[in-house]
């Protein structure tokens, strides 16, 4: 929530303590992680996770402490380099916006760097924004059917062949993931709170001996 809350103030969507709070409260309200659509088009009954003004005041307090820890332990360096800047320099320099399905291509090099974040093998961590870009664009091309240079023109961008055959198999291997990931907490919540996560490590361990 911390993070949540640090991040959207360097944003265009600045959210409130309390909006965030609020949305804490709902999450744990669900049943489960994973809903059908049908659940989610119901009202839900805003009484289930109503947030008392004592408790969104022990929440904040906690939120705003949480915040200045994060802050600390980054050092206050809170910019970072992204890729999807890049991907549109890059796409430019490709001159990609002439062709006609340019739109669709650059929606889907995004859609690949925003499903990149989840990746296990933290893509966004062990490779720089110039070679996720790279590698989301290659992708959108060969699903999108738009025809690419001949040449390697991804080594113009700092990207080798071996790391963009990484990247690629890594950003393919997402969905399969996630799919795992719903069996996994189907009928069941990600944990949200210290003692969750306690509980499902212990949980885990329990399984693997």
């Amino acid at each position: 929530m911390a993070s949540l809350y640090l991040i959207t103030k360097l944003s265009a969507y600045p959210k409130s303590a309390r909006s965030l709070i609020n949305v804490y409260a709902y999450l744990s309200f669900l049943p489960s992680t994973y809903l059908d659509l049908d659940h989610l088009h119901k009202k839900p009954d805003a009484a289930s996770y109503y947030v008392s003004e004592g408790t969104y005041e022990r929440t904040r307090t906690v939120l705003f402490a949480t915040e200045q820890r994060v802050l600390r332990t980054l050092g206050f360096h809170v910019q970072v380099a992204l890729p999807y800047a890049m991907c549109i320099t890059y796409l430019q320099a490709l001159d990609i916006f002439s062709h006609p399905r340019a739109s669709d291509l650059a929606k889907r090099a995004i859609a690949h760097l925003n499903t990149a974040l989840l990746s296990p093998q933290c893509l966004y961590l062990t490779h720089q924004p110039p070679a996720l870009a790279t590698a989301a664009i290659y992708l959108a091309a060969r699903e999108m059917g738009v025809k690419m240079p001949e040449c390697e023109w991804w080594e113009v961008f700092d990207t080798d062949r071996e790391e963009l055959g990484f990247l690629c198999v890594g950003m393919l291997s997402l969905e399969g993931f996630a799919q795992g990931e719903r069996t996994k907490w189907e009928g069941r919540k990600c944990p949200l709170g210290v003692t969750e996560v306690e509980i499902e490590v212990k949980r885990r361990k329990e399984e693997d001996l």
